[in-house]
């Protein structure tokens, strides 16, 4: 592979989100395998300083800006892309790259008005500058689609991602919209790709594990824009399965984001946990659990990576996506109408945790053949 490839990443978040900060890393990773160990990669996120381990990060136009002045660029961007002055650093970086990468994940949609309008003034921005510069582009596995009934919004994203090298998507639902598209591929999540290439390592942890589940971690998240009623309902049931489980497991609560507007810890603050609360990462490797419930896919996806089975609670289509290429079919549930007697039932049914690794072995070789069409369109875009 050339060592001058130059690849600029778009769309990263923050890493203080622990699930988007691994998206990122995992983006980077797939790059140097497909293009080697020197390749240089610039990065474009919303919170740069919080990626500080690497050496060329960006701030995105608009969605790195705060308060009032985020406004101000959102208005801004009515101005023609190449005339705006907020948007000619990022048209400058892609001037010099080899290719362009869209990051892993779920930014690509919306389910309301304000939401499309932050879909319109941050990430469609990028996506507009990508267009301009001509460059080859690839994105990684997405969830791709405005639910909300925006059919003109809706035609303008298709319309873009069709002019594209090549664009993943992470579920069928997103593979269902962008149908038309030829240039669409379904592809596990990034975190789910990285399971066959440490599956080694995953089985020999996970065969330390203990055969009854005596301690139980959760990982839980404010309910999203859900219906009152749906709200009420997810927050019945995640008490009660604590309760249920409480009965014989101990029980623990971890962190998975602090991130802007998305903080667990206040989270958990309103529902009466206290007491000091640490992240899921540190819990896996200081107090590992026997089993991980997890409302959040990628702390689902973290556990499973240390060789600790969860159940999933999934608030959102990539949850199903991720869990059905992993063969864990059995072991997501809808977070916002899910029985709690019967999660329960499959954590602490006798051989839960070996039937959870039974079943996540099966997918491997699926994962691993998904991987490696991934790396062929890279590589194919990038003329190699």
């Amino acid at each position: 592979m050339s060592n001058s490839t130059h690849v600029v990443l778009l769309h990263a978040y923050s890493s203080k989100n622990s699930g988007d900060g691994l998206l990122v890393d995992l983006s980077i990773d797939l790059l140097k395998q497909a293009f080697g160990e020197a390749t240089r990669v610039s990065i474009v996120a919303a919170d740069p300083a919080s990626f500080s381990q690497y050496p060329e990060v960006h701030p995105a136009p608009v969605l790195a800006e705060a308060g009032i002045a985020r406004i101000a660029g959102a208005v801004g961007m009515t101005l023609p892309i190449g005339k705006n002055r907020r948007t000619r650093e990022l048209l400058q970086i892609l001037s010099s790259a080899d290719l362009l990468v869209g990051v892993g994940g779920g930014y690509l949609r919306a389910r309301n008005c304000m939401e499309a309008f932050k879909l319109e003034a941050g990430h469609l921005l990028q996506m507009r500058a990508a267009c301009l510069s001509g460059k080859p582009t690839v994105y990684l596995p997405q969830s791709i689609g405005p639910s909300m009934p925006a059919r003109p919004l809706r035609a303008h994203l298709s319309r873009m991602l069709a002019r594209f090298s090549c664009v993943f998507v992470r579920d069928d639902r997103s593979a269902s919209f962008l149908a038309d598209n030829a240039n669409t591929r379904r592809a596990p999540d990034l975190a789910v790709l990285d399971f066959e290439r440490r599956s080694a390592q995953i089985m020999a942890q996970a065969e330390k594990s203990r055969t009854r589940v005596a301690h139980v971690a959760f990982v839980l998240r404010r309910a999203p824009k859900w219906s009152m009623r749906q709200r009420e309902r997810y927050e019945s049931s995640t008490r009660q399965l604590i309760q249920r489980l409480r009965q014989t497991c101990r029980i623990s609560f971890a962190v998975q984001s602090r991130g802007r507007g998305n903080d667990d810890l206040a989270y958990y603050r309103s529902i009466g946990v206290d007491g000091e609360l640490v992240s899921l990462k540190e819990m896996l490797a200081t107090d590992t659990p026997d089993f991980v419930v997890s409302v959040r896919l990628h702390g689902s996806l973290e556990s499973v990576l240390s060789g600790v089975p969860s159940y999933h609670l999934s608030y959102e289509r990539k949850g199903f996506g991720a869990y059905s290429d992993l063969g864990l079919d059995g072991w997501v549930a809808n977070a916002a109408d899910f029985d709690p007697e019967n999660v329960a039932a499959a954590i602490l049914a006798p051989g839960a945790i070996r039937n959870f690794w039974a079943n996540t072995s099966s997918g491997f070789e699926r994962i691993r053949a998904a991987r490696e069409r991934i790396l062929v369109e890279l590589r194919a875009a990038r003329g190699l």
